[in-house]
């Protein structure tokens, strides 16, 4: 999987994600390199990713990246620092573009639990993706 986030949520993701095969970027520059160059099975991109450019990443693979069919899952693990985008309307937002779910994880705590509930949640939600029936739809 392809996870897209701030520095700051890669030892939390790192923890939740243990035992899944991850590469972590930082910028949609290394993002867009690795999507051109791998195979994922799942993009999963945090809200303040590169300044805020999760939007941009979301058009730009489904745009027609080799992994333009794969699922995408976006998620928030700190708390937004305005208030005028609303979780309904980054959710909203998310399925516009053809992005596959939206995932608030700010109410886990980052402990071995908190860590453990959220690996489940995100098992949860991935499981339920369909699989593509073509590239480029969800």
């Amino acid at each position: 999987m392809l996870v897209a986030d701030v520095p700051e949520a890669h030892a939390r993701l790192a923890a939740v994600l243990s035992g899944s095969e991850a590469r972590f970027v930082q910028t949609l520059g290394e993002a867009l390199r690795a999507l051109a160059g791998e195979d994922f099975d799942l993009v999963l991109v945090g809200v303040h990713f590169d300044e805020s450019r999760m939007f941009d990443l979301l058009r730009a693979v489904r745009a027609g990246s080799r992994n333009a069919g794969v699922p995408i899952l976006c998620t928030r693990l700190r708390r937004l620092a305005f208030a005028t985008l609303t979780p309904q309307a980054l959710e909203v937002t998310v399925k516009a573009l053809n992005g596959n779910g939206y995932v608030d994880l700010t109410g886990f705590s980052d402990d071995d639990g908190g860590n453990a509930a959220v690996r489940h949640l995100l098992e949860t939600v991935t499981a339920s993706f369909a699989a593509p029936t073509s590239a480029g739809t969800p």
